[in-house]
């Protein structure tokens, strides 16, 4: 969390994947007070962070709509997705107080064959694995979108993953608790059995996220016209926004800016005479892109136009990603492969040019 909280969340995705992790250390909560057997002193903070289990499934589904829907945000309708807690919070606080669970004396509800606490239980799957199906459904519009699939296939690559993930893991706590109804005991305790198996795919999660974050990138398409049509999306409200990115826009491409491979932020605000922070503000809230992105989807527009136009044939492609404004051919490569999942020469390959 520290690691993901010394980055810039720009992104909508970043900030619903923080508050996930918040989610993540509530469950964490429960885990130790029903292993070290609090949750009769602390009960009503156990059965709210184990109630906040309900959300996981919520706050899935809006972070794959975060990564596939441009231009994302919450709306105030979408504050009726916290009804389905309501209603769980309000089942599990009025069989508490009617007396109807009364099962703190077994180990905790988790372990409990009393029928309302079953119940809750899979209340709370059911209501998990609906969210977990509506996201899923999402992801595998996105993996029929061959546009999408093209200008983003590492960022198709990640929600496929992540996707995949959350139904295996759904699935083997599950089976797990199914198991457990039918008396089929475990080595260890099914709860911190439960608790192993989530930090494990937690920890990879954060992991993947934290060392790979290029592949969270949002490029561009192509055709290098579809860079000066993300303004087009725009409300009207960013007017001033969008006549800032145009002018940006019109000048790189007018002097092939983007070839230069010291094209810091403050050379092209010197250039423009645009503040640094307007132009990245302006860059990000018009593309959701940062600004190494943005420029970056330049000069692999360009190199591609080169490759059509059959450059490749006299030229080496260290000259030819030099030509574009990249530094080294290292990082010509591992840019391209964010934007192709391929690098240029296996582009080159598979196009038969």
């Amino acid at each position: 969390m520290a690691s993901i909280f010394s980055r810039q969340l720009s992104h909508i995705s970043d900030q619903i994947f923080i508050f996930w992790l918040v989610l993540v250390f509530l469950a964490e909560i429960t885990f130790f007070l029903s292993s070290q057997n609090l949750f009769e002193d602390f009960h009503w903070v156990y059965e709210f962070a184990c109630g906040s289990h309900v959300l996981h499934g919520t706050v899935f589904y809006f972070y794959v709509l975060s990564l596939v829907v441009p231009f994302f945000k919450f709306e105030r309708k979408h504050l009726l997705h916290l009804f389905p807690f309501a209603v769980y919070m309000g089942y599990k606080t009025t069989t508490k107080l009617l007396g109807l669970v009364d099962c703190l004396e077994e180990g905790g509800c988790s372990h409990s064959d009393n029928i309302y606490a079953v119940i809750s239980v899979y209340m709370k799957f059911l209501i998990i694995l609906v969210y977990v199906i509506a996201a899923y459904a999402v992801i595998w519009k996105i993996k029929e979108d061959e546009q999408f699939r093209k200008t983003n296939p590492y960022g198709v690559k990640w929600i496929c993953s992540i996707g995949n993930g959350v139904v295996i893991l759904l699935a083997a706590v599950f089976f797990i608790r199914m198991l457990d109804s039918y008396n089929v005991h475990f080595i260890i305790d099914q709860v911190m059995l439960i608790n192993i198996i989530v930090s494990v795919f937690v920890i990879s999660f954060v992991y993947i996220y934290t060392k790979y974050a290029y592949i969270f990138a949002h490029p561009f398409g192509n055709d290098p016209s579809s860079i000066k049509e993300v303004k087009t999306k725009l409300d009207v409200n960013g007017k001033q926004d969008e006549d800032q990115y145009s002018k940006i826009c019109t000048y790189i491409e007018e002097n092939d800016l983007f070839k230069d491979g010291d094209l810091t932020l403050r050379k092209l605000s010197s250039l423009i005479n645009i503040p640094e922070h307007t132009i990245s503000q302006v860059i990000n809230r018009v593309t959701d892109r940062s600004y190494s992105d943005f420029i970056n989807a330049y000069r692999i527009n360009f190199f591609l136009n080169q490759v059509e136009n059959n450059a490749h044939e006299e030229q080496t492609l260290l000259y030819m990603a030099f030509e574009c404004g990249f530094n080294s051919k290292s990082s010509f490569n591992r840019v391209f492969k964010q934007f192709h999942d391929v690098t240029p020469s296996e582009y080159i390959k598979s196009k038969g040019i």
